[in-house]
């Protein structure tokens, strides 16, 4: 399932919102679902009520006011989201009435045949949908119904706590009201189980071993206790190197972590969580944990574990943090634990945005009255992909702020002044130059603040002659 596109009439803050979520013109993906969306805009703009809106719409047949974080459904007429499931399109409106939203199916199929089509389709692809919200919900610590919001625009929050596993067989999957700690129960009890196994035929090759004779016949049996183990591991990778090497510690690396492998049964039926070691090999206690390496590790470990082929995945402020070298890679990263699936982000990164492409981008403006949103479109003419203005793949990230984010001052009120005063220096070394007094005191004092301001300023002044 994808999304193809979003309008709103009247709805908050959009008075006529259309978002076009498909390839341009001269793509080879052209009139395809886009794999990933970025959000941005100020605050307010509406960036997390979108990523809500495209919850609600997905989720079906899911409560207004429990887990949606709509106050109240979309009145009618003001939304509708365009969908494509393999080749079939079809579109989705709010109506009056519970599930206040009503299908627009294609010509070719009636009803109650689109209807079975879609139901049967939410039966078999798990999950459908994948919600990060700016802080998921943590079993150790579960918010309270009344009072417990995340930090993304007072999202509320419902403590359900999972049993092991059970997250892998649901459509909707919100770590708003979910516990992301099911994930690692689940993945602790493939670990278990892999360490069992092998430690049973490590036994039996340890116990034909001290019962062999010498003889041709115990020989060829003990190698083929080998062959067998061996084979076995080359089958049967253990899980908790699998998430180490293909998952986590690529991204730990840069926080000067790894994922601990090295431990004994018992140590693995007392694991809470997954246990971290620094460069050293010394443990890191989950409560030493920095707020970003929780954030990473339990954003990526359920993408890992469930694997998505066609979910809609929505991540509220994935910079959220991280530092700029993590934020640098992460977007790549999650894009390839589930390459079948669609992902919306928002965010306010400069780095995070330089991960997509200029159409993948969605720029939310306020009019002038700061009233209204609309989408900002950063082409002219025909929405092809040689007539956009801004590719943030190519640029710096002093560019990105400037030429998509809009940032007016290329620096703080501090460095503004500096340049001031080194132009207005500029100048009068010229003029001690011409009248050939460069040399004097007064010529080498001007000299040397101009030095010190290109140094503050970050420049390089190379062969000057001053």
């Amino acid at each position: 399932m994808k999304l193809t596109g979003i309008k709103l009439k009247n709805y908050y803050q959009f008075k006529d919102l259309e978002i076009d979520l498909t390839y341009p013109r001269g793509h080879a993906k052209k009139g395809q679902p886009l794999d990933k969306v970025c959000f941005i805009g100020q605050g307010g703009t509406g960036k997390t009520s979108l990523l809500r809106l495209i919850k609600w719409f997905v989720s079906l047949k899911r409560d207004i006011g429990k887990n949606l974080l709509l106050p109240v459904p979309p009145v009618p007429g003001s939304a509708q989201i365009n969908f494509q499931v393999s080749n079939l399109a079809y579109r989705m409106f709010n109506a009056e009435k519970a599930p206040f939203f009503q299908h627009d199916w294609p010509n070719h199929l009636d009803g109650e045949s689109f209807r079975n089509f879609l139901v049967e389709y939410y039966e078999k692809e798990k999950p459908i949908l994948i919600n990060f919200p700016t802080e998921l919900l943590w079993g150790k610590n579960p918010p309270q119904p009344e009072s417990a919001e995340s930090a993304g625009e007072g999202e509320k929050m419902k403590p359900a706590r999972q049993t092991p596993g059970s997250l892998e067989n649901r459509s909707i999957i919100d770590f708003a009201v979910d516990d992301v700690s099911g994930h690692w129960e689940s993945i602790l009890e493939d670990i278990r189980l892999h360490r069992a196994q092998e430690l049973l035929k490590k036994q039996k090759l340890a116990d034909a071993t001290l019962r062999k004779n010498g003889s041709p016949s115990d020989k060829k049996k003990i190698k083929e206790l080998e062959n067998e183990y061996r084979k076995w591991l080359a089958e049967n990778p253990a899980p908790l190197d699998l998430l180490a090497d293909k998952c986590l510690n690529p991204l730990l690396l840069h926080l000067g972590l790894k994922v601990k492998r090295d431990m004994d049964m018992t140590s693995i039926q007392n694991l809470g969580f997954i246990a971290l070691q620094n460069i050293d090999d010394q443990d890191i206690p989950f409560d030493f944990w920095s707020t970003g390496t929780r954030q990473l590790v339990q954003t990526v470990i359920p993408l890992f574990q469930l694997k998505p082929g066609n979910a809609v995945i929505l991540v509220d402020e994935p910079e959220r943090s991280l530092y700029p070298d993590i934020q640098a890679g992460i977007i790549d990263t999650y894009v390839k634990l589930a390459p079948g699936s669609q992902f919306f982000f928002a965010t306010h990164s400069p780095i995070i945005t330089s991960a997509f492409e200029p159409w993948e981008i969605v720029e939310l403006k306020f009019d002038r009255k700061h009233r209204y949103v609309s989408r900002e479109l950063d082409y002219e003419g025909d929405n092809h992909v040689d007539n956009y203005r801004n590719y943030p793949e190519y640029l710096r990230w002093d560019s990105i702020l400037q030429r998509i984010f809009d940032l007016a001052e290329e620096g703080s009120e501090k460095r503004i002044a500096a340049l001031n005063e080194l132009t207005d220096i500029e100048l009068r070394i010229e003029k001690f130059k011409k009248e050939g007094r460069l040399g004097s005191k007064q010529g080498q004092s001007l000299a040397s603040q101009y030095l010190a301001l290109n140094r503050k300023l970050g420049w390089r002044t190379g062969g000057s002659d001053l």
